[in-house]
């Protein structure tokens, strides 16, 4: 006698009803065994959710080609259509990241990872399903076999099936590496040419007024910097230097790149006077968004570098009044009204989007406007089209980044609303709505708390 079973869908109410119980779960009465237990279940379920979400994302991607495709031309050519698919799969990657509360990139990147899953590396999809392997871990084996061709891309999947659940991060994305290097030689050495045009440089904000600034380059020529750095803090130690050897070539590379000298060690204390300022000789903008009060009154309200974020108020004094006379350096002081919080308009005369509206826009917004993208303004946006009679006003202008630009383009997404509120509505019906950051606001009245480096004058 045989017995059919059922698969039921897991349908978002339930899955929602899983989120509220487990929100009410109270872990703290189990024992020691138990705990382990359950963050052992847990990462299982995590995994096992992340290959739901990837089924749900491959299901979604196939509905909305196939619409796309029964609305097409009946002459519509080859190369018309690859673009029209290519724009409903990026049009699916940005929902998807609305959907995740995530970037568009990071969207793209879990679309690419479903994808791959179900058609090339079913092994590795199984293994997620059963939580034997994590999202992340899927995400780098994906990564490594990229350049194989869907069959040997399955021949690799199939090799390291055993390995999936035994293997760290680094150790599977190495066995990954070395199984695509031997399938396929030939690709493997056209992939590290192309990635030669990859190099670049970026700059990413790190706690406490730092920065990461991060180089990608070849092979050999980062080994060169590093080991460049390595032997200038080696003759800097012989010398006596008190400085730690990752402090030594951090301020060797800031010397060697601007062609200053290397800035003086700082004391350990609290004096903001004893922070280093602009690089002698180095031409620079900022855009500083601050409170008049912060300027002008020695108020605590954090001062906001557009591209790194916060800053505290005596550093942002700081800049202003210690920058050397040798460097050319200008502050694009953004005041935020008083009264209302608003940020106040750059250049209230002009009404395109020149460069002070741009660079107001960008103020304002800080990065890209969509819900979780983050990433840099590159564009400055009119929110109702310009193609459909949109005015160019500051109140009809939002930043985006270049590839949110264009899906907002995309057939079935609409973004209403002004400046300082929009709502993105995607081809799902799904709303998202997005406001500008905070401005930095100062308590109204009161006295200042902040009066040890005193007040800066306006110029």
């Amino acid at each position: 006698m045989s017995s059919t079973t059922t698969t039921t869908p897991a349908l978002p109410s339930v899955v929602a009803s899983w989120v509220d119980q487990l929100g009410d779960a109270d872990a703290s009465r189990l024992d020691a065994h138990a705990l382990v237990e359950l963050i052992t279940a847990i990462e299982r379920l995590k995994a096992a959710g992340a290959a739901v979400q990837a089924s749900a994302t491959t299901a979604l991607l196939d509905r909305q080609l196939t619409i796309s495709d029964a609305s097409a031309s009946a002459d519509e050519s080859g190369d018309v259509a690859k673009r029209r698919r290519a724009a409903v799969r990026r049009s699916v990657g940005a929902q998807v990241a609305l959907a995740r509360r995530v970037s568009p990139h990071q969207g793209g990147r879990h679309l690419g990872l479903a994808v791959a899953l179900r058609d090339e590396l079913p092994e590795l999809g199984a293994a997620l399903r059963r939580g034997a392997v994590s999202e992340w871990k899927a995400t780098l084996v994906a990564r490594e076999t990229a350049c194989l061709n869907p069959e040997l891309r399955r021949a690799a999947d199939r090799e390291l099936a055993d390995q999936y659940a035994g293997l760290g991060d680094r150790a599977l994305a190495a066995a990954a590496t070395r199984i695509a290097y031997r399938l396929d030689p030939k690709q493997a050495v056209a992939r590290d040419a192309k990635a030669h045009h990859d190099r670049r440089v970026s700059l990413r904000p790190a706690p406490d007024c730092m920065t990461y600034l991060t180089a990608l380059l070849p092979v050999m020529q980062g080994v060169a910097v590093f080991a460049a750095l390595q032997r200038h803090a080696d003759t800097v130690f012989a010398a006596g230097d008190e400085r730690g050897r990752g402090q030594v070539m951090a301020d060797e590379l800031v010397a060697r790149v601007t062609a200053g000298a290397a800035p003086a060690e700082t004391s350990d204390d609290a004096d903001v006077s004893e922070l280093p300022t602009v690089p002698t000789g180095v031409d620079l903008t900022i855009n500083l968004v601050m409170t008049d009060r912060t300027l002008l009154d020695g108020d605590t309200e954090p001062a906001v570098v557009v591209g790194h974020g916060p800053i505290p108020a005596r550093l942002a004094r700081h800049i202003i009044r210690e920058a050397p006379e040798t460097a050319r350096i200008f502050v694009r002081r953004l005041f935020t009204d008083p009264t209302t919080g608003g940020l106040t308009h750059a250049d209230p005369r002009r009404r395109r989007f020149g460069h002070l509206d741009r660079q107001f826009l960008i103020a304002r917004d800080q990065t890209c406007r969509t819900p979780w993208c983050d990433a840099p303004i590159r564009h400055a946006d009119h929110i109702h089209p310009h193609a459909a009679d949109g005015p160019t006003l500051l109140d009809n202008g939002q930043g985006l980044c270049a590839r949110c630009n264009l899906t907002k383009d995309d057939d079935g997404w609409r973004t209403t609303g002004t400046g300082p509120t929009t709502v993105v509505t995607t081809p799902t019906g799904h709303r998202y709505r997005s406001v500008p950051p905070e401005p930095p606001m100062s308590a109204p009245g009161g006295s200042p708390l902040d009066q040890q480096a005193g007040p800066v004058s306006a110029t």
